[in-house]
């Protein structure tokens, strides 16, 4: 319910506001009238007005002199300001204070209802957010107060594959990162991610959502809070699991699934997101990061469906895991913009099966199927598109299998030197989203719009 208040020296034009409008459409349960400055003054030291509809052109003291002062005292009222003149600097004085709208004398009752209507689901809407603020402030509490990064930073360097573990290196990498003891575990990762929110947020109001969905999947997925939640730098958030020889993770399995489907509608109910689960499967340190490759992939090909749980071993994709190992490297070549090196190793490669014996179609399209999967994650991890990529380059046909060993390499290495040219030009997605804004700043913009002009999700 709302209080309104009328502001006009003209006693007809008040009157005439008052019956033209129909209050109890808009939920406005008492409307006020004042005459003057001091007597709308007056009425604010009485009751919280919501919005008010103000005369500019007033004898003892304007309508813009009465919005600073309101301004002071009721910062959350609204303010329609009335005018039979279409002065600039009286426009350019309102829109500076913050004034709802303008509208010109003489009034239709229906523009004016209307613009009542939307200033009203403004405040609703304002009010809203800050009762959402109240409701997470404990998780901004928190988020200020957290702990060290380095957890953090090494679970993001071992996905991402910036540390590469191995037999030899492991305890001494575990060790510099204060996490000694782990080296005989094994791990469940969770992917969780957060496809769209039901309401905008600023980019603060945002990060603190994604840090309480972080922290309720702390305290609903992880078991006995053995285990780290992270957000990667994809944009989403890896619950990882940690049991030991004896305990392996994956025995509590059909539990984790009734965890994840109760996370999920808790997410959506009290954060107001949409979000799904990944869960992949059990994973030494040596395979965690072929394992999350996995379930990005699966992730970034999942168009349809949200608020859903899904497993890496019911979606039916080709295990990583089996890729030829240099492919992984080849991964880092690339990241580290190694082209000459890059292109050294896929020939000596191609070389190779070149020398097999009996060699088949099948096993070309086995490679080439292990190299795309490389470029997808590649690209979706710097946030580009295939399609938008490639789309002018002749002979690059996204989804056909090479026809014969020279076909795959020169197709292979044309998308090398084309995603090495993208990634070290310094032109990066957040550039191609200012570039968007700055050619459209006369326009409303959306976060949809920009994600689609990128092709991201747009909780990215």
């Amino acid at each position: 319910m709302y209080k309104a208040l009328i502001v006009d020296d003209e006693i007809y034009a008040v009157m005439g506001i008052r019956s033209g409008v129909n209050w109890q459409d808009l939920q406005v349960t008492e409307v006020y009238e004042a005459y003057n400055m001091r007597d709308a003054l007056k009425v604010f030291e009485q009751t919280a007005i919501d919005i008010m509809i103000c005369d500019i052109e007033m004898p003892k003291g304007t309508g813009i002199e009465l919005l600073e002062r309101v301004n002071e005292i009721s910062p959350g009222t609204e303010t329609i300001f009335l005018t039979a003149h279409s002065a600039f600097d009286f426009m350019k004085r309102a829109i500076q204070l913050d004034g709802f709208d303008y509208l010109l004398k003489p009034i239709e009752f229906d523009v004016l209802q209307d613009t009542i209507g939307k200033a009203l689901k403004s405040i609703k809407q304002e009010r809203e957010l800050l009762s959402l603020r109240d409701q997470y402030k404990p998780y901004y509490d928190m988020w200020r107060k957290k702990k060290s990064l380095i957890t953090d930073k090494f679970w993001n360097d071992l996905l991402s594959g910036r540390i590469l573990c191995t037999p030899d290196n492991i305890a001494r990498i575990l060790e510099e990162h204060e996490l000694a003891g782990l080296e005989n575990s094994v791990f469940l990762p969770v992917m969780v991610s957060v496809e769209s929110w039901q309401r905008e947020f600023s980019t603060k109001d945002e990060d603190m959502m994604e840090y309480a969905v972080r922290k309720a999947a702390s305290e609903m997925l992880l078991p006995a809070g053995k285990g780290e939640v992270i957000q990667t730098k994809q944009g989403v958030n890896v619950v990882i699991i940690i049991g030991d020889d004896n305990d392996e993770p994956t025995t509590f399995f059909p539990e984790l699934l009734a965890r994840c489907e109760k996370y999920i509608q808790g997410c959506h109910k009290y954060f107001g997101c949409n979000l799904s689960c990944y869960i992949g499967e059990s994973s030494t340190l040596l395979e965690m990061a072929d394992t999350y490759r996995q379930l990005l992939e699966i992730e970034y090909n999942n168009l349809n469906k949200s608020n859903q749980v899904y497993t890496l071993a019911s979606m039916g994709t080709t295990s990583i895991k089996t890729m030829i190992p240099r492919i992984s490297t080849w991964t880092i070549l690339m990241e580290q913009g190694k082209l000459e090196e890059l292109q050294r190793e896929v020939r000596t490669r191609l070389s190779e099966l070149g020398q097999m014996q009996g060699l088949s179609v099948s096993e070309l399209e086995g490679f080439h199927q292990e190299f795309m999967q490389m470029v997808h994650y590649i690209l979706h991890k710097n946030g580009l598109s295939a399609f938008e990529l490639f789309q002018d380059q002749e002979g690059i046909l996204l989804s056909a299998q090479p026809r014969n060993l020279e076909q795959l390499e020169i197709t292979a290495l044309q998308m090398i030197r084309i995603i090495h040219d993208q990634l070290h030009r310094n032109h990066s997605v957040i550039q191609r989203v200012q570039y968007y804004i700055t050619e459209h700043l006369n326009e409303p913009i959306t976060r949809e719009q920009l994600a689609s002009y990128v092709h991201l999700n747009p909780a990215y």
